[in-house]
C-alpha cells in the first residue's frame, strides 16, 4: 500500500479547479490518485462560509420570510413605519431582532460536493455561501497542524468532574499516583496527563498542595491549554474583516483580560467600540469557565431582548486560552472572532481604555484584596471622563445615546455617572476605597465603647 503524504498546495489547487468545473469527487480523487473519502474530508474540513453582498439582493435569509406576519420589531418605529411586515423592511434587518428567526441553509451543502463552487445558481442565490479555496484551505491546514498539540481533550464538564475526583484528595496530602491507582476505574486518562492538568493550573488544587511537585524544577516553557483546539477555524481576524465587509452597521464588542499579579484575581473587560464604553467583571481565575459564566449571568439578568441589543453581532477576543470555548458564548447570539497573535492594535479601543484603568491600578497591582464593587466604581469614573474623540462627551453619555437611558442595564453593569468635577483616575481612588470599611468598623467600635 502506498503511503501518501499530506495534501500540498498544488493538490488543493487541483481540487478547487475541479470543483469550479463541476467535476465529481470521484473524478477529482482519481486525478490526484487519492481516495474519494480523502477529498471529501478535505473539502468539509476546510470549506469556508460567507454572506453574499448583493447590491439589490434579499438581506433576509429566514426560512419564514415569505409567510412571516411579524410587525413592529422596532418599538421606536411602530408609529411611523409604513412597512406592512418586518420581513419586507429595507431599513432594519429583522434577523438580529426577531426571536423566531431561523436561517435558511441550502440543502445541497449536505451532499457532495458540499460547496457552492460549481453551482450554476451561485451568482443569483442570496443564501449563505460555502466555498472551497485552495490558498485559504492550505493556510488553515498549516495552522491546525501547528496547534495540534495545544489544548486538552476534555470538555469543561469533564474537566469539572475530574477536578472533583482529584483536588479534594490532593488537598488531603494524597499523591496523584495513590489517587489514580486506588480508583483506577474512575479515570479515563493517564497519570501523566492528570499531572499535566494539575501543574498547568486547570484544577482547583495547586502544585503547592502536592509537596513533591513543589520540589521539582519548573518546566522551561509553560504550556497553554485550550478548551477547543480548533476554536480559531472560521474565526480568524481575516474572517472578522470579511464579515464586516459583508455586513453594514455591525456592532463590535472587544473583550480582553486584565491581570493583577500572575496567578491571582483578574478581570474580564468588554468594550463597545463605537462609544468607548467599557465594563469589567472580576474573576477568581483566568480560565474559560469564568468567562462563560459571566456571559451566562448577563443573559439571565438582561433577558433575550436586551442581551441581543447589547451583543447583536460580534465579539472580538485575543488568543488567550480563557477565550477558547467560543461555542459556549455563541449559543447566546453573538459571533466570536480572534485577533492575530501579538496584535493588540487590532482591538485598539479596548487597549486604549485599559490605559485609563492603569492610571488607577498600575501594572503589578494585585486584585486579590479587591471586589466587584471597586471595579464598578473605577469604571464609573473612567466612563464619565469627557473625551475629545467622542465630540466632548463621555463614554457613559455616548452609550446612553445609543441604547437609551435604560437604568436596569447600567445597574446590571454596576456603572453610574460621576459628576465631571469628581472624576478621579489616580491610585488614590483604590486607597480611599480600601480605607472606607476600616473607617466604618472604627465608628462601630466607638459606638460599642460608648454603650
Amino acid at each position: 500500500m502506498t503511503a501518501y503524504k499530506r495534501l500540498s498546495l498544488s493538490d488543493r489547487c487541483e481540487i478547487e479547479a475541479g470543483l469550479n468545473q463541476g467535476l465529481s469527487l470521484n473524478a477529482i480523487a482519481f486525478s490526484l490518485s487519492r481516495s474519494t473519502s480523502t477529498i471529501s474530508r478535505e473539502i468539509k474540513s476546510h470549506r469556508q462560509s460567507y454572506i453574499p453582498n448583493h447590491f439589490t439582493g434579499v438581506r433576509n435569509r429566514c426560512v419564514h420570510r415569505k409567510s412571516c406576519k411579524v410587525q413592529f420589531l422596532c418599538p421606536a418605529m411602530s408609529k411611523i413605519c409604513k412597512n406592512k411586515f418586518c420581513a419586507h423592511c429595507s431599513r432594519q434587518n429583522c434577523t438580529s431582532t426577531c426571536p423566531d428567526y431561523e436561517e435558511e441553509i441550502c440543502v445541497r451543502l449536505d451532499k457532495p460536493p458540499y460547496v457552492c463552487n460549481g453551482c450554476p445558481k451561485r451568482k443569483s442565490c442570496h443564501l449563505k455561501k460555502t466555498v472551497y479555496k485552495a490558498a485559504a484551505a492550505d493556510k488553515l491546514s498549516r495552522t491546525v497542524l501547528s496547534e495540534s498539540r495545544q489544548g486538552i481533550s476534555l470538555t469543561e464538564e469533564e474537566l469539572t468532574a475530574l477536578d472533583q475526583l482529584i483536588s479534594p484528595r490532593i488537598k488531603k496530602g494524597q499523591s496523584l499516583h495513590h489517587i489514580m491507582v486506588t480508583d483506577a476505574d474512575k479515570f479515563t486518562i493517564h497519570e501523566r496527563t492528570a499531572y499535566k492538568y494539575l501543574t498547568s493550573g486547570l484544577l482547583s488544587a495547586k502544585s503547592i498542595d502536592a509537596p513533591r511537585i513543589v520540589r521539582m524544577s519548573p518546566r522551561k516553557k509553560s504550556i497553554q491549554h485550550k478548551v477547543d483546539k480548533k476554536c480559531r477555524i472560521g474565526r480568524t481576524y481575516d474572517d472578522f474583516n470579511q464579515y464586516l465587509a459583508d455586513n453594514e452597521d455591525t456592532v463590535i464588542v472587544e473583550g480582553d483580560t486584565v491581570e493583577g499579579i500572575k496567578g491571582g484575581k483578574c478581570i474580564l473587560t468588554l468594550t463597545w467600540k463605537s462609544c468607548d464604553f467599557q465594563v469589567a467583571f472580576l474573576r477568581e481565575r483566568n480560565d474559560s469557565a469564568s468567562v462563560t459564566q459571566i456571559f451566562t449571568d448577563l443573559y439571565e439578568k438582561l433577558g433575550y431582548e436586551k442581551f441581543t441589543t447589547l451583543f447583536p453581532h460580534l465579539i472580538l477576543f485575543d488568543n488567550g486560552t480563557e477565550f477558547s470555548n467560543p461555542a459556549a458564548i455563541e449559543k447566546f447570539g453573538p459571533l466570536i472572532f480572534y485577533t492575530n497573535p501579538s496584535s493588540p492594535q487590532e482591538k485598539g479601543t479596548c487597549e486604549n481604555t485599559h490605559s485609563l484603568f492603569r492610571r488607577i491600578c498600575p501594572k503589578g497591582t494585585s486584585f486579590n484584596d479587591l471586589d466587584q464593587e471597586f471595579f464598578n466604581l473605577a469604571y464609573s469614573h473612567i466612563n464619565s471622563l469627557v473625551r475629545k474623540k467622542l465630540n466632548n462627551l463621555s463614554a457613559h453619555e455616548m452609550f446612553s445615546l445609543m441604547y437609551g437611558q435604560q437604568i436596569d442595564i447600567f445597574e446590571t453593569f454596576g456603572i453610574r455617572k460621576i459628576n465631571p468635577e469628581d472624576v478621579q483616575l489616580t491610585p488614590s481612588l483604590k486607597t480611599e476605597y480600601l480605607q472606607e470599611p476600616s473607617l466604618n468598623e472604627s465608628e462601630e467600635s466607638d459606638d460599642d465603647d460608648d454603650n
